[in-house]
C-alpha cells in the first residue's frame, strides 16, 4: 500500500503514529485503521464504521457510494469535511498496490490562530512532512485552480453562445441596455432591422443608435427618473413609436421595455417590430374600403336611376295601356316598391334596416298606411341587408296578391305584425293575417309567388313558414332564428 507521492510500501502497523489523520478503508467501505489524532477528537468513528457516513468530500464534490468512488479521486487534492469536527482536512486518497485498500492521509485544514484554538488542536495532530508532499499538493492546487477556471470559462463562454442564438432565433429585435442606456445587448435582428453591426452597437449609447432626435430628450428623461424612483411609464406595455435607422431613417416600431436585474445590476430588454409593412397592409386596406364604398354608392345610384326610368315607363304603359292594363299596374307596383326598397338598403345598409320602416315601404305602393285598413305593429328591430333583401321579396309578393285577390282588393283589413323572442332560442316570428268578405280559394297551389313564399326564408334565413287561406282570409306566418335577422344584434 502507498503512503507517499513515491509510491513506497507501507503496512498498517508501519503508520503508527506517522500519520495522525489517515484512514485505511476497505472494497467494502470499512474503516480498517485510525490515526491516533481520529481515535483522539472523535472517539464514535472506530473501526468497522463505514467510511461514507462520517467523511463529506467538499473538493470534488462527490457522494461515496462504492469503493470505486475513493478510487475515481485518487491522488487528487481533496477537501474533506469530517462529521464532529470543526474544521476540514486537506489531503489526498492512495490505493494499494494490491488494490484491496484506499489509504486517505490529511491533515487540518487551518486559516487562522482562530480556527487553531476553536478545534482544540494540539501541535501532535500535525505530522513532520518532507517538502515534497507539500510541494505536490501546492502544484496539484495550482492545476485544479487553472482547470476550475478554464471549466468556468468555458461554461460562460457556451452560456453565452446559447443566450445569442436563442436571441438570434427570435422574430422580434431584442435590445438590452444598462443603466446608464449603454447597449450591451444587440441580436441579429435588431442588426437588420436597424442597420448596425453587433460589435459596432455593444457598449454605445441607445439614444444615438435607434432614437430619432425628436424623442432623445424624452428618452434621457426617463432614464433620469428611473435611476431615481425606480419607475418608467413605458414599462411593462407595448407602445408604438418611431424607431431611426443607420441611415437617419424613420420608421414605426412596436415596443415592450422589461427591466431585471443580474448581479446586482440594473438592465432593460427592448423587444421591437418593425411595423412598416403592417402600417402599408392597413392603409392598403383602409383604401380598399374607400374605393368599395365609392362603388357601391355609384352603383347603387345607378341602379336607382335605372329602376326610377323602369317606374316612369310602366306608368307610360299604365296609362296607355287598353288590355292587360292591371297586369302592367301590378309590374309598375312591384318595381315601385323594389326601389323603394333599395334606396332604404343604400340609406340603412351600415346600420341595419328599421322593421317598421321596411313594412312601410313594401305596402305604400298598394295601400294607405295609417288608417283602418293596414295595422302594422312590433318592436323595434333592426335587420341586416340580406334578411331585409329576403323578407321584402316575401312582404311584396304578398302585398301583391292581397291588392290582387286579397283584403286590399276586397275592402278588408290587413294585419302586419312581428315578436321577438330572445330567450333560450332567440327568434323573429312575422304574422300576416288577411280579413274580408270576398271569395276565396279553397286551397292554395300553383303559382311562382306561392313557391317563392314558401322557399325563399327557409333557403336563405334557415327559417320555417306556414301559408294558410283561413275563414277570414290569407294568413302568413314566418318563424326565423333572431341571428339570421338582427344585424350584429336586436337594437334597444
Amino acid at each position: 500500500m502507498s503512503a507517499d507521492p513515491e509510491g513506497q510500501a507501507l503496512s498498517l502497523s508501519d503508520l503508527g503514529d506517522l500519520l495522525p489523520w489517515c484512514v485505511v478503508v476497505g472494497q467494502d467501505l470499512r474503516i480498517e485503521h485510525l490515526g491516533h489524532s481520529f481515535a483522539r477528537h472523535l472517539p464514535e468513528i472506530k473501526a468497522g464504521s463505514c467510511f461514507a457516513d462520517h467523511f463529506k468530500m467538499l473538493r470534488p464534490a462527490q457522494q461515496i457510494t462504492s469503493y470505486e468512488d475513493l478510487v475515481a479521486i485518487a491522488s487528487r487534492l481533496l477537501v474533506v469535511e469530517v462529521e464532529g469536527l470543526a474544521v476540514p482536512l486537506r489531503g489526498t486518497i492512495m490505493e494499494s498496490k494490491d488494490q484491496q485498500r484506499c489509504i486517505f492521509e490529511a491533515t487540518p485544514l487551518i486559516r487562522s490562530q482562530a480556527e487553531l484554538g476553536k478545534a482544540g488542536l494540539a501541535i501532535q495532530d500535525f505530522s513532520l512532512h518532507d517538502p515534497l508532499p507539500d510541494l505536490l499538493f501546492a502544484l496539484q492546487a495550482r492545476d485544479v485552480a487553472i482547470q476550475e477556471a478554464e471549466d468556468s470559462s468555458h461554461r460562460q463562454q457556451e452560456s453565452k453562445g446559447r443566450l445569442k442564438s436563442i436571441l438570434d432565433s427570435a422574430l422580434d429585435a431584442m435590445i438590452t441596455i444598462d443603466l446608464a442606456g449603454k447597449v450591451v445587448e444587440f441580436n441579429d435582428v435588431a442588426a437588420v432591422m436597424f442597420g448596425y453591426e453587433r460589435e459596432y452597437a455593444i457598449g454605445r449609447e441607445l439614444s444615438e443608435l435607434i432614437i430619432p432626435p425628436s424623442l432623445r430628450a424624452q428618452h434621457l428623461a426617463g432614464m433620469e427618473h428611473f435611476r431615481k424612483t425606480g419607475e418608467g411609464p413605458i414599462l411593462r406595455q407595448r407602445l408604438e413609436i418611431q424607431g431611426m435607422r443607420s441611415d437617419g431613417s424613420e420608421f414605426p416600431v412596436a415596443l415592450a421595455v422589461i427591466p431585471f436585474e443580474y448581479a446586482d445590476q440594473k438592465y432593460f430588454t427592448a423587444t421591437l417590430r418593425d411595423l412598416t409593412n403592417e402600417h402599408a397592409q392597413r392603409a392598403a386596406i383602409d383604401e380598399a374600403a374607400k374605393q368599395e364604398k365609392l362603388l357601391n354608392r355609384e352603383l347603387d345610384h345607378r341602379v336607382k336611376n335605372m329602376l326610377a326610368q323602369i317606374v316612369v315607363l310602366c306608368r307610360q304603359a299604365e296609362g296607355n295601356a287598353t288590355v292587360d292594363q292591371e297586369v302592367v299596374a301590378s309590374l309598375s307596383a312591384r318595381v315601385m316598391s323594389f326601389s323603394a326598397v333599395h334606396e332604404l338598403l343604400s340609406r340603412e345598409r351600415a346600420t341595419g334596416i328599421d322593421f317598421n320602416e321596411l313594412v312601410r315601404v313594401c305596402l305604400s305602393p298598394y295601400a294607405l298606411l295609417d288608417t283602418e285598413v293596414v295595422t302594422i305593429d312590433g318592436p323595434l328591430c333592426r335587420v341586416s341587408p340580406k334578411a331585409a333583401m329576403t323578407l321584402a321579396m316575401v312582404l311584396n309578393e304578398l302585398a301583391t296578391n292581397a291588392s290582387k285577390h286579397g283584403a286590399l282588393a276586397h275592402e278588408g283589413t290587413l294585419q302586419v305584425t312581428w315578436t321577438v323572442e330572445v330567450d333560450d332560442a332567440p327568434l323573429f316570428d312575422l304574422h300576416w293575417r288577411e280579413s274580408h268578405e270576398g271569395d276565396k280559394p279553397e286551397s292554395l297551389a300553383g303559382g311562382f309567388g306561392l313557391q317563392v313564399l314558401r322557399a325563399v326564408v327557409p333557403h336563405e334565413l334557415m327559417g320555417t313558414v306556414s301559408l294558410e287561406m283561413q275563414s277570414e282570409g290569407l294568413e302568413y306566418t314566418a318563424s326565423i332564428p333572431l341571428d339570421q335577422v338582427a344585424h350584429q344584434g336586436l337594437s334597444k
